[in-house]
């Protein structure tokens, strides 16, 4: 038996570890087209194609227990590497935009709301010492009372009397504004007066912008209230309406509320909305600290508001108490100015101020309101004697540089004089007179004697109906004379004939009324600014040039104008009808005389010849004289109404009914 060929020599000893199996080595998998990246779309061709459809992807799937969700595996597929640096691009560029838009966005209304603020500050100053929070809410009332700032030609008095209550309760807080402040009577606490709540506060200790602004805001918010008396305020939306929508057994036909506006509230779910105006009059009245003017102005308020309430003997308490304030402001020895019973001015006194003349006055008005001519009348005849005694204001001396500014006053200056002026603040304004001081025959008080002047025409023309009042005599230094009754624009004879309709009484009104007119026309001429035609000196120039800006005279002048224009063009309609009346009696008349001539006279000529009642033309068939003076006023209405608006005052009112749509006194 032969032994196994094995050959030693033949082996192979393992001398490194074998290679291994091609069993071991992992499937190539080739990636999906639609998961190739954009960088290796340019890389070498491979020499396989790897598209979709050439590959079966269901073997490279892990098991169902390890598969992903589908959202997940189709956001895998759209979200590569570019896309979210794309997104993430995208998404910085719009935060970043938008915050630059919106911030710009804010700035932009910063920007107005300090112009805005800036504007209403120069309208209306308010006093340096109050906080920021306080001039902000005073700048805010004032721009709910202008009509022009809603929008719609109305005034929001519901979010002004609110305003106005927030910024004196921060004025009268301690911890705000209020530092300093005292009681009236010097004892701890507030004092209330029954029907009236809080009196005023001792505010001697403020400086004189602080009390003035205090002031304004209590005028303001009795305002307010005169607007929204009797208004409420639901309680379940704090929302504000008027009496007349409010749904209970007090209002059983309430007004149904407007389109858009909030449905009307339950008279179980309202509660009065603002304090009555006679808490903010009697706290200025008793507050310590204020002006003789302004407590007066004060009382005359409330003394009116007292009027329009139906309640004249407690507005004539008032105007009283106004009186008595007037009268306080004289200095010590002076006690004989006015009659305090009658109201009617001494007629020697001296001392005579504006503010008895403005409380003599205003209490006139009230008893010609009232039907109490044969009082009022000579309230006003010693008040216009008063008037015309002032002595003229002393001339302002001129500035030698003043004459010099506009040819001084380069480009260049002017441009930085502006320019300081809008970044600088406005200044508040400088302390308004006392009324303490004796008047001066200035073209305001001119102007408020043409005022008187229409007023006593009114009341003589309104008496003929009624008891007449005592008319002045004839040789009265007051009035009118016929030089005065001529217009620079017409003239017009103020001497009537007789006429059978026509009273003394009301001859007497009609020439007070065109006197008015006269008097009211010509101060306003000279205030125009157009220079005089006459050559003048230099002194009548600097006193005319002293009195272009002055606003308050030309207003007044104005107002004076439309009440002397309606009250004249009511006079004369009033007259139309009488000789209307007239003719066509004395027509009826002469028609029976005419009859009676055709059948008891033979004569041919006794219709066209005889005339039987001696009545003219111009009375039977022709234009009667109250219809010729009638064109008379229309044309001077004209003629004013463009006068006016050349000065910028409006006019669209002359002659029809005076300032703010109202008539005078009594034919209002």
């Amino acid at each position: 038996m032969y032994p196994p060929r094995i050959s030693v020599g033949r082996l192979i000893p393992l001398l490194h570890s074998p290679r291994p199996s091609d069993v071991l080595k992992l499937p190539c998998h080739p990636r999906l087209f639609t998961q190739n990246s954009q960088l290796l779309l340019i890389s070498p061709a491979s020499p396989r194609p790897q598209l979709p459809f050439l590959h079966n992807p269901s073997g490279l799937r892990p098991p169902r227990t390890l598969s992903r969700n589908q959202f997940q595996v189709q956001l895998s597929r759209l979200l590569t590497t570019e896309r979210k640096r794309y997104f993430k691009d995208q998404v910085y560029l719009a935060v970043k935009w938008s915050v630059y838009g919106w911030t710009a966005f804010g700035l932009v209304l910063v920007i107005i709301f300090g112009i805005d603020n800036e504007r209403l500050e120069r309208k209306h100053p308010s006093p340096s010492e109050w906080s920021w929070r306080s001039r902000l809410n005073y700048r805010a009332a004032h721009a709910y009372e202008d009509p022009s700032t809603n929008g719609n030609g109305l005034v929001d008095w519901a979010s002004a009397g609110n305003v106005y209550q927030i910024l004196l309760r921060r004025l009268e807080d301690a911890a705000i504004d209020g530092n300093g402040l005292r009681p009236a009577l010097n004892e701890e606490g507030d004092i209330y007066v029954e029907g009236v709540g809080k009196t005023g506060l001792d505010i001697s200790a403020k400086s004189e912008p602080w009390r003035r602004g205090y002031y304004l805001c209590l005028m303001g918010a009795a305002r307010a209230a005169e607007h929204l008396d009797g208004w409420v305020r639901d309680t379940t939306r704090s929302v504000v309406f008027p009496p007349e929508f409010v749904i209970g057994p007090s209002n059983p036909r309430p007004k149904p509320v407007p389109y858009g506006v909030m449905s009307a509230p339950l008279e179980e779910n309202c509660e009065r909305a603002f304090e009555p105006p006679e808490t903010y009059y009697m706290k200025a009245l008793t507050t310590q600290g204020f002006s003789t003017r302004q407590r007066l102005d004060a009382a005359l308020a409330y003394a009116d508001w007292l009027d329009f309430k139906g309640l004249p003997s407690s507005a004539e308490d008032m105007y009283d108490w106004a009186l008595d304030i007037a009268m306080g402001g004289l200095p010590v020895g002076v006690d004989n100015a006015v009659n305090t019973k009658t109201g009617v001015i001494n007629e020697h006194a001296t001392y005579i101020t504006p503010n008895i003349i403005l409380a003599t006055t205003s209490l006139a008005t009230h008893h010609a309101r009232n039907n109490n001519l044969s009082t009022a009348l000579p309230i006003f005849l010693s008040v216009l004697r008063a008037q015309r005694k002032l002595a003229p204001p002393s001339p302002v001396p001129q500035s030698p540089l003043s004459s010099n500014t506009d040819t001084d006053l380069s480009t260049i200056p002017a441009l930085f004089s502006l320019i300081r002026s809008f970044l600088t603040p406005p200044s508040y304004p400088p302390t308004p007179p006392s009324g303490d001081t004796p008047a001066t025959r200035n073209p305001t008080v001119i102007c408020e004697e043409a005022g008187i002047m229409a007023q006593i025409g009114e009341i003589l023309f309104a008496s003929s109906s009624t008891t007449p009042p005592a008319t002045p005599a004839l040789n009265d230094p007051i009035l009118p004379s016929a030089s005065s009754s001529k217009s620079s624009l017409f003239s017009f004879s103020t001497t009537s004939p007789s006429v059978s309709f026509l009273s003394q009484s009301q001859q007497a009104g009609l020439s007070w009324t065109r006197s008015a007119v006269s008097l009211a026309e010509e101060t306003l001429l000279s205030l125009s600014s157009s220079p005089p035609n006459s050559s003048s000196s230099s002194r009548t120039a600097s006193t005319h040039l002293s009195h272009r800006n002055d606003t308050d005279a030309r207003t007044r002048c104005s107002e004076c104008l439309n009440v002397g224009i309606s009250n004249w063009k009511k006079m004369v309609a009033k007259l139309q009808k009488a000789e209307a009346a007239e003719r066509e009696k004395a027509s009826s008349k002469l028609g029976v005389e005419m009859k009676k001539n055709v059948n008891g006279s033979s004569e041919r000529g006794g219709w066209f010849w005889n005339g039987g009642s001696g009545t003219d033309d111009d009375e039977v068939g022709g234009e009667g004289r109250w219809e010729r003076e009638g064109r008379v006023v229309e044309e001077k209405a004209r003629v004013l109404k463009r006068l006016l608006r050349e000065e910028g005052l409006g006019g669209e009112d002359v002659g029809g009914g005076g300032a703010g749509g109202s008539g005078g006194m009594l034919f209002g």
